[in-house]
């Protein structure tokens, strides 16, 4: 029974990119709150990292997604006001221009007449394919195809449509062949940059079916695209007609070049685009995101369960743990510091209304401070607002002490659809990954989806997804292993900082670089954010040391559970480009660096290092 759900939750989940769900990606598409932004005659640029959703929202814009989510009813996919055409480049054919040769002005041009060949071709694709749909569609005259033929120099006596797109296409790979012999000469005869795509829309909304339609050209993966490349794009984006537009897909950091072929008119948000970044809409919005998530994994699981129940939750399957049930599950009554207290209050026949986890925290506060549990307890009664307000502060972060260098087994747990979330950090695909490989671990163990799934179990699926995570960035980044050595090493920096046996701040997982970034700590924060390995956050507050700089970086959420370290955004360590270089080879010697100081040195580090959201009166601690 369930190896036939196994397979079809794979055939769901597992193929949870957009370019591997085929037709399946629209009966699965679940708008999300920016998909109105992205209509009109605006350009737009839908920025995100690998995984935000960009490739399925421009595909569900495109004419064949919105056939699909028209219902294939051609009347109501005839009452858009829009025509999307979806490209998506590859690295493949992108630095196919350059070298050989020839100067970058010769390539820009050769590249400027391949995209008018190839965006023609792709809108007369759609023309054909409506034209089979609707046979009485109205025909371009035999004067506008030979137009349209003379603004891509194409040779030979073109007199209607069909003869037109197969001219295109014949001639996109002669030109392609060609570019390959540039060095020996090439003879094709360019034209000029965006003209085709001006007379042959022009053409277009003449006819009845497409009368005051728009256009929109969307360009995916715009970061594969070469500087240069960028340029001329750059240009089509700033000098579009009424008639169509751009919408572009690129993650973060991958629009390199914001001129155009002239290298003082630059493209300006607001003024030539809307820029829409998909994980700070999500982030400055969480329901957004909430609801977005629900929706795309409740389909597929309800698809899954054909109809055995229509009640099903996301969120009661994947119920969250308190912090008091997961200190009891990671055994916390047999740890040293709880026993110490429990201990004294029999002894003493106290009764106390605390719970496993509080009692772990006065005995891990004693064995620190080196007081005695009598002390403590004693400071407990008679400051009882004091302690419940440190306990509130420090609640989370004692539960990585519990099992920190306690043998094997889960030394801290990852569960709850909000904690899922939260770590996907607006990424869809790998709140897709940690529901897939939860369920698939939750099946194999003969339940089914009637029952929640085991906070171990989806503790261990975020634990697989981090060793992902890792796995792709390897071999995506150009500089991948180097990039993944550096992320193993923050995050056991961190790890560190999270169960070290000292009572330093609790929750520190962004670092901020308190001098001028130099060129090498730059090149591997830039990759790093286009690789989904950091993400960077405005540093909107003074740190209160050195000049403010601009970001504040963290690793990825998603790779919490993978070093055993907070998920959450809280405090901030400063850190200089020798200890981030010095993260690329090893942790330890930044590790032991903060680690050695001396309890009352290192809350006076952490108090200007940190950006401190709980007690002030810390220096106490």
């Amino acid at each position: 029974m369930n190896e036939e759900k196994l397979e079809k939750l794979n055939a769901m989940f597992g193929t949870y990119r957009a370019e591997w769900l085929n037709n399946k990606i629209f009966k699965f598409f679940a708008v999300p709150s920016y998909f109105a932004e992205l209509k009109g005659n605006r350009p737009c640029v839908l920025q995100g990292g690998r995984g935000t959703g960009k490739t399925t929202v421009l595909r569900g814009l495109s004419y064949k997604g919105q056939w699909a989510l028209c219902n294939q009813d051609i009347n109501v996919f005839d009452s858009n006001d829009f025509v999307g055409i979806y490209l998506r480049f590859n690295t493949n054919h992108t630095h196919a221009f350059e070298g050989a040769g020839a100067d970058r002005r010769q390539w820009q041009r050769i590249f400027a007449h391949y995209l008018n060949l190839l965006i023609c071709k792709e809108i007369l694709q759609f023309v054909e394919w409506h034209k089979n749909i609707a046979p009485d569609d109205e025909e371009l005259s035999r004067q506008a195809c030979k137009l349209i033929a003379a603004t891509l120099n194409l040779e030979g006596e073109i007199n209607t449509r069909i003869e037109l797109y197969e001219e295109i296409e014949l001639s996109m790979y002669k030109f392609q062949a060609a570019i390959n012999n540039i060095a020996d000469g090439m003879t094709v005869k360019l034209s000029m940059q965006s003209e085709p795509i001006n007379v042959l829309t022009q053409k277009l909304v003449e006819l009845s079916q497409f009368d005051e339609k728009m256009f929109y050209i969307m360009m995916d993966e715009y970061e594969n695209l070469t500087d240069d490349e960028q340029e001329v794009v750059n240009t089509y984006l700033k000098h579009n007609n009424k008639r169509y537009t751009f919408k572009i897909g690129v993650r973060e950091l991958g629009w390199r070049v914001k001129n155009t072929l002239n290298p003082d008119e630059l493209l300006t948000s607001m003024a030539d685009y809307a820029l829409i970044p998909i994980e700070d809409n999500f982030y400055n919005n969480e329901k957004l995101f909430v609801d977005f998530a629900t929706e795309v994994c409740e389909q597929r699981i309800q698809a899954l369960m054909e109809g055995e129940s229509e009640n099903y939750k996301i969120e009661q399957a994947f119920a969250p743990l308190s912090y008091e049930d997961e200190a009891i599950l990671l055994k916390v009554e047999s740890h040293k510091n709880y026993l110490a207290v429990k201990d004294y209050l029999e002894h003493k026949g106290k009764k106390l209304d605390l719970t496993p986890l509080y009692m772990f925290t006065l005995g891990y506060w004693a064995e620190k401070e080196s007081r005695s549990i009598e002390d403590i307890v004693t400071e407990y009664e008679t400051q009882t607002a004091f302690w419940n307000q440190r306990y509130d502060n420090y609640k989370y972060s004692m539960l990585f002490k519990i099992r920190s260098g306690r043998g094997s087994g889960l030394k801290k747990y990852y569960a709850g659809w909000s904690t899922i979330l939260k770590m996907a950090n607006g990424n869809i695909r790998y709140v897709l990954e940690m529901v897939y490989h939860s369920y698939v671990k939750h099946l194999s163990s003969d339940l089914g989806f009637e029952t929640p799934v085991p906070p171990r179990l989806q503790t261990e699926a975020a634990y697989d997804v981090g060793g992902i995570m890792l796995q792709d960035l390897e071999q995506e980044a150009k500089n991948g292993y180097k990039l993944s050595k550096l992320v193993i090493n923050i995050g056991s920096f961190f790890n560190q900082l999270a169960t070290d046996s000292d009572n330093t701040a609790p929750e520190i997982t962004e670092f901020y670089i308190e001098e001028e970034i130099t060129p090498e700590v730059d090149e591997y924060l830039k990759s790093g954010v286009m690789h989904m390995a950091f993400i960077r956050m405005p540093n909107t507050k003074n740190s209160g040391i050195g000049a403010t700089k601009d970001f504040l970086y963290s690793l990825h959420p998603a790779f919490a559970a993978r070093f055993v370290y907070s998920f959450r955004r809280k405090r901030k360590i400063v850190i200089t480009n020798n200890d981030f270089m010095s993260l690329t080879v090893s942790h330890k010697q930044l590790t032991e660096r903060v680690l050695s100081r001396k309890p009352k040195k290192r809350v006076e580090f952490l108090k200007s290092a940190l950006q401190l959201t709980f007690l002030d009166n810390v220096e106490d601690d």
